[in-house]
């Protein structure tokens, strides 16, 4: 859950031409929650697409963490994101989301934000990276041996920091519960697996029901 202590700086006065600002999403008895790494330079396609289609499936609350609670300046297109949390805040995903980005290697450089990350990628029941997200993972160590694509122009990178690249738009590891593709379009039909996954692990691990006595 998002600590009550988190205080949010508030954006600056939209321009009539700018998009509205993406922002988390809450409901009144989610089912479940979704984290989504934001940070300045974030693909803002890659927020909004995939996650409303994950948000919708699951009947989630959405947050968005950042280094710090407030606004984030984001690209393509440009766009305010509005992180409601922080490293520090108690935010515990059942869904981990790593959109790409122009800023992806700050994120690698934050220790307290690297942190959050390496701990919610290991104690989420999915992942789904998108374009560059899946270096974030690689950079603290999730993707370690593991099947994974993302950018193609960051294949080589991607290699380096210790993942097995695929070719494929969406790569599966871990027996579906790390997810990484190649882009926003991929994305959409990878949140799809991922929903899935979710659901089914869900079902799997839930109490088995009483049996009335004969």
């Amino acid at each position: 859950m998002l600590s009550r202590s988190s205080r949010r700086r508030q954006p600056p006065p939209r321009r009539g031409w700018e998009l509205e600002p993406l922002t988390g999403r809450r409901l009144g008895a989610p089912r479940h929650t979704i984290a989504v790494l934001v940070y300045r330079g974030v693909t803002t396609v890659e927020v909004e697409i995939p996650v409303a289609r994950l948000a919708e499936r699951l009947e989630a609350d959405v947050v968005l963490v950042g280094a710090q609670p407030g606004p984030i300046p984001g690209v393509e297109p440009s766009r305010t994101v509005i992180a409601d949390a922080g490293p520090t805040d108690d935010v515990r995903p059942d869904v981990l989301v790593v959109p790409g980005g122009l800023g992806w290697r700050q994120v690698a450089d934050d220790r307290a934000l690297a942190h959050w990350l390496a701990d919610a990628a290991a104690s989420a029941r999915a992942t789904l990276s998108i374009s560059t997200g899946s270096l974030l993972l690689a950079s603290v160590g999730a993707l370690d041996g593991l099947d994974a694509t993302g950018h193609w122009l960051a294949e080589d990178e991607l290699a380096r920091l210790g993942a097995h690249v695929s070719s494929e738009r969406v790569a599966r590891a871990d027996s579906g519960r790390l997810v990484t593709s190649s882009g926003a379009l991929a994305a959409v039909h990878a949140a799809d697996e991922v929903a899935d996954h979710v659901s089914w692990s869900r079902g799997s691990t839930s109490e088995p029901a009483p049996v009335e006595p004969g």
